[in-house]
């Protein structure tokens, strides 16, 4: 848990950094899965070794990937436009939309905290839109990453535990290298665009990210495997109170402060409902 926390908030910030001269979203989503999926295979010897083997499962991962292409280069588009803390408090959005799908599709039940839950994190996204003038300002990226957010839940809902029948290392390789190739083939990206959309950056602060990256992604799947659904999550969403503090260090604006750390307590309060 803690190691997520801190990846996670490293991770957020090295890459706002990172792609400030970012030309193309496609080549950084790409380069992004490509040194995450290659970091991934040094954690490989920390975990039992073991592979699915069955042909749907493949199958089912080959379309989690397909989705997994789009949300990510969404995700890539979003982060340059948003500050890290917005960004965390945003996805929380997923769990919403996979309240609403899991209703819809696999008939689970809407008892009044999970309604209760939903709405607390809707009511928190609502208010990250307020700008200084305390009037509703959403930009294309917060618009991409809803999208994003729907997107992933679709994904989860059709990725139930598939990481448990692999290797957390190789599934993590498997989560980021089929969108890779996936994104290359259909862009028609070639290494030389890569290499001029690489020389662009901190390299330090990407590789740093994309390692960093790797470790959440791994992380966070090992959390849920060794705790309660209902007292990880929430815990997994302080990334967003982290990236406050840290913003706030950084840039000493106390009234933003004040408001992101207030939707944070509603959005860690919604989740508890959710999950609960």
């Amino acid at each position: 848990m803690v190691i997520y926390l801190i990846t996670a908030v490293i991770f957020a910030q090295s890459f706002k950094v990172a792609n400030k001269n970012m030309k193309s979203a496609t080549s950084l989503t790409i380069l992004l899965e490509i040194l995450t999926c290659t970091f991934a295979i040094i954690f490989i010897p920390f975990f039992k070794i073991k592979i699915a083997s069955d042909a749907r499962t493949y199958i089912i991962l080959f379309i989690v990937g397909l989705i997994y292409a789009v949300t990510d280069r969404l995700n890539t588009e979003s982060r340059y436009g948003l500050a890290p803390s917005t960004f965390s408090m945003l996805k929380q959005l997923s769990s919403v939309f996979m309240l609403i799908l899991s209703f819809i599709f696999l008939k689970e039940e809407l008892v009044i905290n999970k309604i209760l839950g939903a709405g607390l994190i809707i009511i928190a996204n609502f208010l990250l839109g307020l700008n200084k003038n305390g009037k509703f300002e959403y930009n294309k990226y917060f618009i991409y990453l809803i999208i994003s957010n729907f997107l992933f839940a679709v994904a989860m809902l059709i990725n139930t535990s598939l990481s448990s029948k692999f290797n957390i290392a190789i599934y993590t390789m498997i989560t980021t290298g089929i969108p890779a190739i996936i994104l290359t083939l259909t862009t028609k990206t070639t290494f030389k665009m890569l290499k001029d959309e690489f020389n662009l950056y901190d390299k330090k602060k990407f590789l740093l990210a994309a390692f960093c990256w790797s470790v959440m992604l791994i992380s966070s799947v090992k959390a849920y495997e060794f705790g309660v659904v209902s007292i990880v999550a929430p815990l997994l969403t302080l990334t967003s109170v982290l990236n406050t503090i840290y913003e706030f260090i950084l840039n000493k604006d106390r009234k933003e402060l004040i408001l992101k750390l207030i939707v944070c307590l509603i959005i860690i309060f919604g989740v508890v409902l959710l999950k609960y």
